[in-house]
């Protein structure tokens, strides 16, 4: 009890902290307009956007530089401040310091090029060339620098104070530069008004859309500011940054020293929560019970390394006491071992603390699948796919996430001429494996031939609380293996990318125990005769087909024909919730009470398109598959069918006016048009067990630009409290029951 209190206070603490620093300045690459950009971390790590290793929606740290190729522009924007720096082409430009509540100063260097800043009302920042400083205070400009020819500042709104660089970063000289003038270190240094010509070589290139611009950008002054006196033996306006070398700018005026450029001025402990942490803080609903929940969630990158961690604490009344505490599936997650005895069982307790541990590990990722010839990722797995995905497709062990966590494993190596990829579903518990072994038998060519298997080692554990058991049912292994080909036709690029697939696969099942449904008997063993009897291969499916890339959209066609009991993706998003289908299924076929000859061979199309609207700010997928039967008559066919549809949206910040709502959603179905439109006879229902349905809104606080309102809802199993199933009709049907999950909470962010 001790500890867990101890536990509840550092969370706290560390909750108050976050808040103490939510006021930092953040900037973020929010939009890039070509492929050519290399950004340097502060420690020296290059990275590229053509190659994926630099996103929009980045946060950049002090220290960063970013530099754009011929062809490329970029757009940063200063949060929560809303200032906006576009970074024109053929540009070097630094971040030196971010604004924190202990000084709000921002600063950059602006090495080599040109940018255009246009900052919200009440900013406050200086920008650097090895020549001048420019003191910005909410205006419109550009500033352009060429070593030794040129250092221009050009003011289309508000004033800007303008002077010569000192040894030590100080402001010399300065003068004010109001809208309609500009001056150029190397051409007389002085304010004067600008011709069309001129305004246009400078504003050209850096246009804006003009719904990006920070809605209150100062307007141009009435009047001209009083300059100030020219500053004398480096004292004057100390607003600068110092010149990087001993870091020590001079204090001038009763003004604290500048900051050293490329020095975070940001503690270390400050700049980690800024840049990693985030925080839930509101409502969930579980198994039809309401929690409150607190839950923090710090993030780490290093490089390639990435960490998330996931530390709740959900609770009904009594935030401070652990026995109020939700346990999933019924376990004790902060007790580290306390509850099994250290002395009394030290192998349960260690196996326990174990599990409390790694539960506490939302994921750790090193590379990307595709991208790097070594990935691996340890704990919520949202979307795997073996091969092309004729067998397990899309496959996630976080639908129940947070009521059920799980510690996934999802690994993969590509050697050039040979490659694996492999997957568990929890490591705490492991049911599922995936995994696929493939080969490039022509050296530096694409193609590729693969030999993959899926195996589920308990779906019958879903009946572990009804009548019988899963031995009620034989606890099979459900066993699915294929081969396949890949062959890339054209490599995707900006414009076009084709790729050709064909994949073939069967099912198998294992039985464990010999079980009796009414007055048929099933067998134990492996079931061959599932696969091949009486001269006939049974249970097996088969797709070929085209994916790629047109401009913004991504597209999938292919054809699939399946026999028996085999479904395409058979493992798929929602195959949790579904399993207690499809044991029952094969039980009829392994009994013998279905006739997997009365089962009909199946084809049709599949096709999958999405794309990506507005600068990634709204994507869109669609994808659906009507079945087609020879063997049942035409009348009969659309109540037959055992349709898939899939929708998903995501609308990012920046879309929607005024309120900037942002948010997602996304409904996969089997079964759906026959269920919509009631042939299936079980009458309309939308989300059962055959559906995967989660739903997202997130609005900003009005007056908080670090918090925002995001309300959830998702579709779950029900569960009890010790993790149970709750079953549709108890007693009766083995069918899961699935409720809807509801969140409401504060988030938190920086």
């Amino acid at each position: 009890m001790k500890t867990r209190s101890i536990i509840v206070a550092l969370l706290i603490l560390l909750c108050g902290t976050a808040m103490a620093a939510a006021q930092s300045q953040s900037l973020i690459l929010e939009y890039v307009q070509g492929n050519d950009l290399t950004v340097t971390d502060p420690k020296g790590t290059v990275f590229t956007y053509a190659s994926g290793g630099v996103f929009e929606g980045d946060s950049l740290a002090a220290g960063t530089i970013l530099r754009t190729g011929p062809n490329t522009t970029v757009e940063l924007r200063l949060k929560p401040n809303g200032t906006l720096v576009k970074i024109a082409k053929g540009t070097t430009f630094r971040i030196e310091g971010l604004a924190t509540p202990q000084d709000n100063r921002n600063g950059f260097t602006l090495v080599a090029g040109k940018i255009r800043a246009v900052a919200a009302k009440g900013s406050t920042y200086d920008i650097y060339t090895a020549s001048t400083v420019a003191g910005v205070r909410g205006t419109d400009f550009t500033m352009s620098y060429q070593e030794g020819r040129k250092a221009m500042l050009l003011v289309a709104k508000g004033a800007v104070e303008f002077g010569r660089r000192g040894p030590a970063g100080e402001m010399l000289d300065a003068f004010f530069v109001n809208a309609g003038q500009f001056a150029d270190f190397f051409g007389g240094f002085v304010a004067q008004n600008f011709s069309n010509d001129i305004f246009n070589e400078e504003y050209g290139d850096l246009d804006v859309d003009p719904s990006r611009l920070p809605p209150d950008q100062v307007e141009a002054p009435a009047a001209k500011p009083e300059e100030p006196k020219a500053a004398e033996s480096g004292q004057g306006d100390s607003s600068g940054l110092a010149e990087l070398g001993d870091g020590k700018g001079k204090d001038t005026l009763g003004e604290k020293p500048p900051i050293a450029p490329s020095v975070d001025p940001d503690s270390p402990f400050v700049a980690w929560l800024r840049e990693a942490l985030g925080m839930e803080i509101g409502s969930i609903t579980i198994n039809g019970e309401t929690y409150a929940k607190a839950v923090i969630q710090p993030t780490i990158n290093l490089g390639k390394l990435k960490m998330a961690l996931y530390l709740p604490i959900i609770y009904q009344k009594n935030l401070f006491d652990p026995a109020d505490w939700y346990k999933p599936n019924g376990n004790d997650e902060w007790s580290f071992g306390t509850d099994k005895g250290w002395r009394e069982e030290p192998l349960d307790a260690f196996i326990d603390a174990a599990s409390d541990l790694f539960l506490k590990f939302k994921y750790i990722e090193y590379g990307r699948p595709l991208d790097d010839p070594f990935f691996i990722k340890i704990g919520n797995l949202n979307s795997f796919t073996v091969g092309h995905g004729l067998v397990m497709r899309n496959y996630a062990n976080d639908t129940e996430f947070p009521a059920v966590r799980r510690l996934g494993l999802n690994l993969g190596l590509d050697n050039g001429g040979w490659g694996f990829e492999a997957l568990a579903n929890d490591l705490v518990q492991p049911e599922v494996f995936g995994g696929r072994l493939y080969i490039r038998p022509i050296p530096d060519f694409k193609l590729a031939f693969g030999l993959s298997a899926v195996l589920d080692l308990a779906p019958a554990s879903i009946f572990a609380s009804a009548p019988g058991g899963a031995e009620a049912y034989g606890n099979p292994i459900f066993i699915a293996s294929g081969l396949d080909l890949d062959l890339p036709i054209i490599a995707r690029n900006a414009v076009f990318g084709l790729r050709f697939f064909a994949d073939a696969a069967a099912m198998i099942p294992y039985v464990r125990n010999e079980f009796t449904i009414g007055s048929d008997t099933a067998a134990s063993g492996l079931r061959y005769d599932m696969v091949y009897a009486d001269g006939a291969i049974k249970n097996w499916g088969a797709a070929a087909g085209f994916m790629g890339n047109l401009l913004f959209i991504d597209w999938r066609l292919e054809y699939r024909y399946f026999t028996g009991a085999f479904r395409p993706a058979f493992f798929d998003s929602g195959y949790e919730r579904a399993r207690a289908e499809r044991v029952l299924e094969w039980a009829g076929y392994l009994t013998g009470a279905d006739e997997i000859s009365q089962a009909p061979s199946v084809m049709g199309v599949y096709g999958e398109g999405g794309s990506s609207l507005f600068n990634d700010k709204i994507n869109l997928t669609f994808g659906y598959f009507w079945p087609w039967s020879p063997d049942v008559a035409l009348d009969q066919q659309a109540a037959m069918a055992n349709d898939y549809f899939k929708a998903v949206l995501s609308v990012k910040k920046g879309i929607v006016p005024v309120i900037d709502l942002s948010g997602s959603i996304a409904y996969e179905r089997k079964n759906f048009v026959p269920t919509l439109a009631g042939w299936s006879g079980g009458g309309i229902s939308l989300f059962d067990e055959n559906t995967v349905f989660s739903g997202e809104l997130v609005m900003p606080v009005p007056g908080a630009p670090n918090l925002d309102l995001a309300f959830i809802v998702n579709t779950v199993i029900a569960r009890e409290a010790n993790g149970d199933i709750i079953y549709r009709n108890p007693g009766t049907d083995t069918i899961p029951k699935i409720v809807p999950a509801i969140t409401l909470e504060t988030r938190l962010h920086f």
